[in-house]
């Protein structure tokens, strides 16, 4: 008893209540040590945002948020009804006023209330006004597409805008508005043709909103599809080997293009359309052995289609994979470290066709007006390597590229040839070669004379 008492008059003198429970510590409320702040332009339309400023106190911390709509002075506030988000957009009705924002602190001890400083006098939005007339970009003929451009303005910020095209006479008068047509892009219709075109955009804003117009475009009518260079086939025509197309080149603004192939009897009769095969490659079946192949490229705008055929390949072989022959080899035959067996030109006979086996560009891509080597392999009817063939190649069109002077295969039957772009040669497509093999002492045109066309892609 008398060790309680000096327990409970310590207590006294150092002034800490005795507890028989334990010891019971103090809590605090919310306190602001820094005020909220409200940041972005006091101007109808626009967006005000609220910080929750700093705060002493115990944690956990929750914080609500109550605009005010107050005088010029920052006196006399009200509660904005329903603004209770720490992103008030500023409504009519605030013009005139300043704005602030009351937060209020809560934690397990109580809560706190502090304000933001007032803003600025809400102004009011000035509305969009233009500067520079929209323009209209894009070829006005049948299927081609055209763009609008916004124009220039001024005014209170975000803007948005509207679009309206219209068809008026050729002279610009007697302006309607095209049905549908509220999209920046307008799709230049059979129905435009004659007429001029023009786009009014409207730019608006919480000012209010502004029109300008843009300038007349004439629309004319596009050309019908015409081939000027006819498609290209090129490839081996051999059973499983891949045939590719070219499209050729053609007039008629924007097109689209569709390949159909046909298996055809010699000189081109008797054609047959193979189904299924509407690609720019196609691989060679047993059905096409002994047929000739052509492509048939179908070009396609707003005015109509037209069809352009390819060369004839073939006729269609049933293999070309086989490299070694049962027949005797020449006197002349020797034989290559690759294992390969060549021959010179002089024991090819004239009852012989040459075969220019394969085709390989270096770079595979012609780029800009860079050279390319194109080297040619030559083989015989025995498909042995021909060594001293002469190769001759022209570029087709002519003026599109010039091609170095004929000449002789190596001991392997190869010969690479550099095909050098003129300025007339187009940014991209395909460089159709000719390509000639022949013995030296034969016909240019008959005996083991052999012709190919094949292509090497270009692009900028």
């Amino acid at each position: 008893m008398k060790r309680l008492l000096l327990v409970s008059a310590l207590g006294l003198v150092l002034g800490v209540a005795p507890s028989l429970a334990g010891d019971s510590r103090a809590t605090v409320a919310p306190s602001s040590s820094s005020p909220p702040t409200v940041s972005g332009t006091a101007q109808i339309g626009q967006s005000l945002t609220a910080t929750s400023g700093s705060w002493s106190g115990d944690t956990p911390m929750t914080f609500t948020y109550a605009w005010e709509r107050c005088d010029t002075s920052g006196a006399n506030c009200t509660a904005v009804s329903g603004a209770t988000s720490t992103v008030y957009t500023v409504a009519s009705a605030d013009g005139g006023h300043t704005l602030r924002v009351a937060v209020t602190a809560t934690n397990a001890s109580g809560t706190g209330t502090a304000e933001s400083l007032q803003t600025a006098t809400v102004t009011a939005a000035s509305a969009p006004q233009n500067t520079a007339i929209p323009t209209i970009t894009g070829t006005a003929s049948v299927g081609s597409t055209l763009t609008a451009t916004n124009g220039t303005w001024t005014g209170s910020t975000p803007i948005t805008y509207a679009y309206a095209w219209e068809r008026c006479a050729a002279d610009g008068g007697s302006c309607a508005a095209i049905a549908g047509a509220t999209a920046q892009t307008y799709v230049v219709a059979v129905a435009d043709v004659g007429a001029t075109l023009r786009v009014v955009v409207s730019a608006t804003n919480p000012g209010g909103s502004g029109q300008a117009t843009s300038a007349f475009v004439s629309a004319s009518a596009v050309s019908a599809p015409k081939s000027t260079v006819a498609p290209v086939i090129s490839g081996t025509p051999a059973q499983g080997d891949t045939l590719t197309s070219t499209l050729g080149t053609w007039t008629g603004g924007s097109l689209t293009y569709t390949y159909l192939w046909y298996r055809c009897d010699a000189n081109e009769t008797n054609c047959g359309e193979i189904s299924g095969a509407t690609a720019s490659t196609y691989v060679a079946t047993s059905s096409d052995v002994g047929k000739y192949l052509i492509s048939i490229v179908v070009a396609t705008n707003g005015a109509g289609s037209a069809r352009a055929n390819s060369n004839a390949l073939g006729p269609v072989t049933t293999s070309t994979t086989t490299t070694t022959t049962t027949a005797p080899a020449p006197s002349g035959a020797t034989k290559l470290p690759n294992g390969e067996t060549s021959i010179p030109a002089s024991d090819v006979p004239d009852s012989d066709r040459l075969l220019i086996a394969s085709v390989k560009a270096a770079p595979p891509v012609i780029r800009g007006r860079e050279p390319v080597t194109v080297t040619f392999k030559v083989l015989d009817a025995n498909k042995y390597d021909v060594a001293g063939a002469l190769v001759y190649v022209v570029a087709l069109p002519y003026s599109w590229a010039k091609a170095g002077p004929e000449a002789a295969t190596a001991a392997d039957g190869t010969v690479g040839i550099t095909v050098t772009p003129t300025r007339n040669m187009p940014r991209s497509g395909a460089l159709v070669l000719f390509v000639r093999a022949r013995t030296p002492s034969g016909s240019l045109l008959a005996g083991s004379s052999t012709r190919r066309l094949v292509q090497v892609r270009f692009r900028p």
